[in-house]
């Protein structure tokens, strides 16, 4: 019998790094705590239980407005139980080993009529898959290329082969610059692999002047300085002080009346709130754009996984401060990658608790568990993810809450 079902998010982008979806990735945890993809070896179980997941967690907390791709078995394409999963939002992937007959085909034809969007995931394009998909290809929306399994100088000669259908290509396990200039050349629209959520960062660069701003504020924060000190830092840094008042506007917070001063705003938001903000505005302002890029994989990675820490913490102890702690290195663990500057210099700039550091640096204590664990998740490490959950003395149950959560 399983106790709970978990979702692994991984960001699909564009070639100019915006977000167009997530592949969804489901796994069950089993009574002895184990994380498996089966249940008594019943794969269409497993399927109604991951339809049954998504449909209690929500697909708009999941993916927002984006697209969702999710895998699908033969199995659940031919069991009814897939009309219960939203055509509006998602893209059903096959797998490359599913089996092809007249039954497949005429079950995904249905689909596609009846308004659903298919992928076939992992493709390699050679003569053999051409063969085998021949009849899917006319259908299907997507073809998931698999840039690990294609040799770059035949990649051009396989793509032609599908000129004549209305296919857009995704490239797939993307992990060098190489790989996503090479297939973005070749006309593929969407990319995704763990090239895009670990740029590589710069050893020795020094900070930029914003990002300096920024840590110069957290500092006065860190240090519980007056307000008016932190007051006229703000009031050094204008677009900065624009992004808060927007943000404060902005219909997320419970506001009873208009923001008088940037005093005033430090006194609604609190100094741990505020600290962890200046952070996401960091990952905002990355990027070249004059207001910066909030739909940047980075930028909602870093609010993923920085809400995921919060709430894990917030079931380890019931302290608020140390949820926030939770929720400053979840966002610091990327600020070198959009800094492009070393954890070591960053750390040595901004005044953090030693625990921080340890998290971050060395992944030690509670809060380094609690950031490896949310790696894990991110990387589709499910065998990491179940020894840290035990480590931490969580349930899977709490776990999947704070998962869900956390793709709010």
């Amino acid at each position: 019998m399983s106790h709970a079902g978990f979702i692994a998010r991984q960001p699909i982008v564009t070639a100019h790094d915006q977000i167009y979806g997530y592949e969804l990735l489901f796994r069950t945890a089993t009574e002895d705590g184990t994380i498996t993809m089966q249940i008594d070896d019943d794969k269409l179980t497993t399927a109604k239980v991951a339809v049954n997941a998504l449909n209690n967690i929500g697909t708009h907390t999941l993916v927002g407005e984006k697209f969702a791709f999710l895998n699908v078995d033969r199995e659940l394409i031919l069991d009814e139980i897939v009309l219960g999963i939203p055509k509006e939002r998602f893209v059903l992937e096959l797998p490359e080993a599913i089996e092809v007959d007249e039954a497949l085909v005429e079950r995904v034809k249905e689909l596609k009529y009846s308004g659903y969007s298919l992928a076939i995931d992992n493709a390699t394009c050679d003569s053999e898959f051409l063969e085998k998909f021949k009849a899917l290809l006319p259908v299907v929306s997507y073809i998931k290329l698999d840039t690990s399994k294609i040799e770059l100088n035949v990649a051009k000669e396989y793509m032609d082969n599908f000129k004549k259908f209305d296919i857009t290509f995704l490239a797939s396990k993307v992990e060098t610059m190489e790989t996503f200039q090479y297939f973005d050349q070749l006309g593929c629209e969407y990319f995704q692999g763990y090239f895009f959520a670990k740029p590589v960062v710069i050893e020795g660069k020094v900070l930029d002047p914003a990002f300096k701003s920024i840590f110069k504020l957290i500092n006065l924060l860190g240090k519980d300085a007056d307000i008016d000190e932190i007051s006229l830092e703000f009031e050094r840094s204008p677009r900065i002080t624009l992004q808060l008042l927007k943000f404060m506007n902005s219909g997320q917070l419970p506001l009873k009346q208009k923001i008088r001063s940037i005093a005033h705003a430090i006194a609604l938001l609190g100094k741990d709130p505020l600290k962890y903000w200046l952070l996401l505005i960091a990952f905002a302002h990355s990027n070249d754009g004059e207001e910066g890029d909030f739909d940047s994989p980075l930028l909602v990675l870093a609010q993923t996984r920085s809400k995921l820490m919060a709430e894990i913490m917030k079931h380890l102890k019931n302290d608020k401060s140390a949820s926030h702690e939770a929720a400053m290195v979840g966002t610091l663990s990327l600020i070198d990658v959009i800094t492009k500057t070393s954890m070591e210099t960053i750390l040595a700039e901004v005044e953090v608790a030693q625990e921080i550091k340890d998290a971050l640096l060395h992944r030690k204590g509670d809060l380094g568990a609690i950031l490896e664990l949310s790696i894990s998740m991110e990387e589709f490490d499910f065998g990491q993810a179940n020894i840290l959950i035990e480590k931490l003395g969580l349930t899977h149950e709490i776990f999947q809450e704070v998962l869900a959560n956390a793709y709010k």
